[in-house]
């Protein structure tokens, strides 16, 4: 077992990540059952699939001639499908040919092989673009806990896509590795990242930040605006214009993402629930945003040619569940491919950190069940009277936030250091 005998290898060199390695493994692979019991409690969701039924919806919608986007009675688009026209062909075979005869639950299940299997396939690609070698029981061991990863199963519980565009960006981040190690041959990597990039970043528009790489490499970001401008070709193309507007009016609803809205007592936040500046109210939370998606930009394009593309990805795809006017606890998969990336690029530090993806990894994997139990815990000691005061302040309580914090902060520290102000501004 090439991976772990080279983990216990450095035990001397670095005992404390060795040792909080192991123990982070050692929860991912009983988490599994843990959930399955919380699950058999009651305490957590089973298996309803409710995002399918919006896919499969807007499917039959569109093959009826009837609107794809409609607005509900409440006058927003909750419930409904909320992605751009062209991803509606991505649906096509959980409601039509060839797995048409599919029951809903049979369609949901197929989903989540799919996407857990592209994840599990993509991060053995981009661990393999760093050189190591996987055993085959190695390989059995990250795909148990690749499963079992609580933000996977969250989006599994929805048959959300979350899982399937953490596969794309492992398939992005290999693509990077590939271009770097093997130079002209590497082009097609570079492209490959890119395009890859681009589909994650337009299916579900929150995960733009995912492009920061893009603005450090002019391969990478030719191949996302053509995969881009190709999309839109054949959107328009499939669904004509009409749609694309009212795919518009979609977009200014935004799922209600600049009200304000009084805190919530402890007892009624729910797993999926992930609001990382809920304590600063919703105009100063997306002021942090709009700052901090700037100044991930901004460090991109500074430190573009200074070797840290690996961390210049996993700062914008770690960024998306701070950046995004409104992420839940699902996307939090795209953690996965974010500590790969920071692993093994601080291994290679003799000063690295590695460790402080490992504790983001864990911080990540415990946020549904572990604040869901903080705040009923929180709501059974104190009376009543309090919780309008808890609710503002169990935003801080979050371990998910605190996960895109770590991995975030990490990664900003690392291309920061590589960055390199504007010759104007040197003085030349």
């Amino acid at each position: 077992m090439a991976a772990l005998r080279k983990l216990w290898g450095l035990r001397r060199q670095r005992p404390v990540f060795v040792a909080t390695s192991l123990a982070v493994l050692a929860f991912l692979v009983a988490y599994p059952a843990v959930h399955w019991w919380l699950q058999s409690q009651g305490v957590l969701e089973g298996f309803r699939y409710f995002d399918l039924g919006a896919y499969r919806g807007a499917v039959n919608s569109w093959q009826a001639g009837e609107p794809i986007y409609v607005e509900n009675d409440e006058g927003g688009y909750h419930g409904s499908y909320l992605y751009p026209p062209v991803y509606l062909l991505l649906f096509l075979p959980v409601t039509d040919a060839p797995f048409a005869d599919l029951t809903f639950h049979q369609a949901g299940t197929l989903l989540n092989v799919v996407s857990v299997g592209l994840l599990w396939v993509g991060l053995q690609a981009a661990v393999a673009g760093y050189g190591l070698r996987l055993a085959w029981v190695e390989r059995l061991l990250m795909l148990w806990a690749v499963a079992g990863f609580a933000p996977v199963i969250i989006s599994m519980q929805l048959a959300q896509v979350s899982v399937f565009l953490a596969a794309l960006l492992a398939f992005a981040l290999a693509g990077i590795r590939y271009g770097d190690r093997h130079g002209r041959r590497g082009r097609l990597g570079q492209y490959a990242s890119g395009a890859l990039t681009a589909v994650a970043g337009t299916l579900k528009l929150i995960y733009a930040p995912a492009g920061a790489h893009l603005l450090a490499d002019r391969r990478r970001f030719a191949a996302a605006v053509a995969t881009g401008l190709g999309l839109l070709a054949v959107s328009l193309a499939v669904f004509g214009l009409e749609v694309h507007v009212q795919y518009y009016e979609v977009l200014t609803w935004g799922k209600g993402w600049g009200e304000s809205r009084a805190p919530f007592p402890p007892n009624l936040w729910l797993p999926p629930y992930y609001r990382p500046f809920y304590y600063l109210g919703a105009t100063l939370g997306m002021a942090i945003r709009v700052v901090l998606a700037a100044g991930i930009s901004g460090l991109a394009v500074l430190s573009a040619g200074g070797g840290v593309d690996e961390e210049t990805f996993a700062l914008g795809v770690a960024a998306i569940p701070l950046v995004a006017p409104r992420a839940y606890t699902q996307d939090l998969a795209l953690v996965l491919p974010v500590v790969v990336a920071l692993l093994a690029t601080e291994l290679r530090r003799e000063e690295g950190h590695p460790v402080v993806p490992v504790v983001g990894l864990f911080l990540a994997a415990v946020h549904p069940s572990g604040f869901f139990g903080i705040l009923h815990l929180l709501a059974a000691v104190f009376p009543a009277s309090s919780y309008d005061a808890l609710g503002s302040l169990v935003g801080l309580l979050q371990p998910g936030v605190w996960a895109a914090l770590l991995l975030v902060g990490l990664a900003a520290v690392r291309v920061a250091e590589a960055a390199t102000p504007p010759a104007r501004l040197q003085g030349r």
